[in-house]
């Protein structure tokens, strides 16, 4: 098991979610509607300067990105009782940089996905699809000397849930393919097997216990593929009628991404999990969340390193100056610390904020500014980039 793609992600939150225009950042009726078939066309243009697009500790290079497309986004909606829908976000766009520090290319955040709910016996079913593609460094907490780092990921799964009186039981199975065009060696496919059973202690208010079994498969011919099991227990739900999300303590124990001729290395340590919501009564137009995470042992997140110790937590405020402005200043900070190889210890930290701005029904905007610097004990792994965009949104 190998989850150092949802580390990064939640590491990404602080440079993605501030980018809040993007295709379907804003809400707007459908201008193409056939049958069940719903979607939204516009166009979308940014520009983005980075005084370290190259993220190098020694010899930075600035750059300016340029960026044009159009954009498709909405929904096919199935005419069944459950709620089925597939949704598609997608930003066709070129980007050009006015200086060859970051290599031009086409195409952004693409995201399809299929959600399907059906219901055998007393048994609720979800069958889901799910299609992502990113290519931006500061996303990659390793992305020392990379100007861009393409990742395709397609996640395949299911679900099916029973409830009885107020106890439930979860059986879900996941697949999730990352394939990386500009370096075949970290592609891999994860398998996910999961045991959840839960009993509600309130309306919309649960304690679970989830029993977790992993597979990893990797194209490195020169790794181990990896297996691991956890255990963790938690609350989830709307615990207090301001407060919602997931709080979760466990036991993790994996065997990772050894080299073949090393031998299978074991991690066992405790894990957490914390992701929560929460808006004052007296305050609906600020929202405060707040992740953290902690994980004994994952793979590939420090090079010449196959195991990595992962803590991180991040704080996102918005906030509605009003009908049409939202601000949303944020901050995050990750840990990490190699348990082999370079014997590494890095900590990135990210603060920004964002400006979203509604300037008509069709058109909106917004601005944005990033500083991320990662410090490592090892000389020539450290770095500091500033990045500044802004980018519209119109929608026909």
């Amino acid at each position: 098991m190998r989850p150092h793609h949802r580390l990064l992600r939640s590491v990404a939150l602080v440079s993605l979610t501030w980018s809040v225009i993007g295709p379907g950042g804003a809400s707007m009726a459908q201008n193409f509607k056939w049958g069940p078939v719903q979607m939204t066309g516009g166009v979308t243009a940014g520009a983005d300067f980075r005084d370290n697009a190259n993220t190098s500790p020694n010899h930075p290079k600035s750059d300016v990105l340029l960026t044009l497309g159009p954009t498709l986004n909405g929904g096919v909606y199935l005419p069944f009782a459950g709620g089925e829908q597939f949704t598609l976000t997608m930003s066709a766009t070129y980007t050009k940089s006015l200086t060859g520090v970051t290599s031009d290319s086409f195409g952004a955040p693409l995201t399809a996905s299929l959600t399907l709910p059906m219901y055998v016996a007393e048994w609720t079913v979800l069958v889901f699809d799910t299609f992502n593609f990113t290519n931006d460094p500061l996303e990659n907490t390793f992305a020392v000397n990379r100007s861009r780092i393409e990742e395709y990921m397609n996640l395949v799964g299911g679900s099916a849930t029973r409830q009885f009186g107020k106890f439930a039981t979860t059986f879900a199975v996941q697949r999730t393919d990352y394939i990386y065009p500009s370096d075949s060696t970290q592609e891999e496919t994860d398998y996910q097997f999961s045991f959840t059973p839960s009993f509600m202690l309130a309306q919309g208010y649960s304690v679970f216990l989830r029993n977790s079994y992993g597979l990893t498969y990797l194209a490195d011919p020169t790794l181990r593929d990896s297996t691991g099991y956890s255990l963790d227990a938690g609350v989830n739900g709307q615990i207090t009628p301001s407060l919602n999300g997931t709080i979760s303590l466990g036991w993790t124990h994996e065997e990772l991404a050894a080299t073949k001729t090393n031998g299978v290395q074991h991690i066992d340590g405790v894990d957490s999990n914390v992701t929560l919501s929460y808006t004052h009564p007296l305050r609906p137009n600020t929202t405060h969340s707040l992740s953290f995470y902690r994980n004994p042992g994952v793979a590939l997140l420090l090079k010449s390193s196959s195991i990595t110790q992962a803590t991180g937590v991040n704080y996102i405020i918005s906030h509605r100056l009003n009908r049409y402005l939202t601000l949303s200043p944020q901050i995050g900070w990750t840990h990490l610390e190699s348990l082999s190889g370079s014997k590494e210890t890095a900590d990135l930290i990210q603060v920004g904020f964002g400006l979203q701005r509604t300037f008509t029904k069709h058109l909106t905007g917004s601005f944005s500014y990033l500083y991320q610097t990662r410090g490592s004990n090892i000389p020539g792994n450290t770095y500091d980039v500033n990045d500044v965009s802004v980018s519209a949104n119109y929608t026909f």
